[in-house]
């Protein structure tokens, strides 16, 4: 199986971060540039792009004791399988480390996903630590 991961040093703290995190989980914040719009149904934070096509994602784990949300999107447009962790790790000094992985197949679109996975990553590193602006 193939694996995009990224993982980035945040300005917040590890509460702050997973504040965001478990509000994205519900889709009640809006990170991705490339996405028009979020909602909840049921367990799943469906997306809409901007071309109107919708990405179903499934909670399949969301863990405040260990700051992690794990989800899937069973229809990824080529994938055979497709699910991806989203971490906040704390580094025991008030900081915080956030860490997106995300496990693919067929192995060939790692490489077809991996600069669009950068340009969100940034984006979501942008808006967990705007969110702690915001908070203070």
């Amino acid at each position: 199986m193939a694996t995009i991961y990224r993982e980035a040093k945040l300005t917040v703290t590890a509460d702050v971060a997973w504040d965001f995190l478990d509000r994205y989980t519900r889709a009640e914040v809006h990170i991705f540039s490339a996405c028009a719009g979020e909602r909840q149904e049921d367990d799943y934070r469906v997306v809409t792009l901007a071309d109107g096509t919708e990405i179903w994602e499934r909670n399949v784990a969301v863990d405040p004791a260990l700051m992690r949300a794990v989800y899937t999107i069973p229809g990824f447009p080529g994938a055979e399988h497709h699910q991806a962790e989203m971490r906040v790790l704390a580094d025991g000094e008030g900081a915080a480390t956030l860490v997106w992985t995300t496990d693919l197949l067929p192995h060939e679109l790692v490489e077809h996903l991996s600069e669009a996975y950068e340009v969100m990553f940034n984006e979501l590193v942008a808006a967990v630590n705007e969110h702690g602006e915001q908070a203070a």
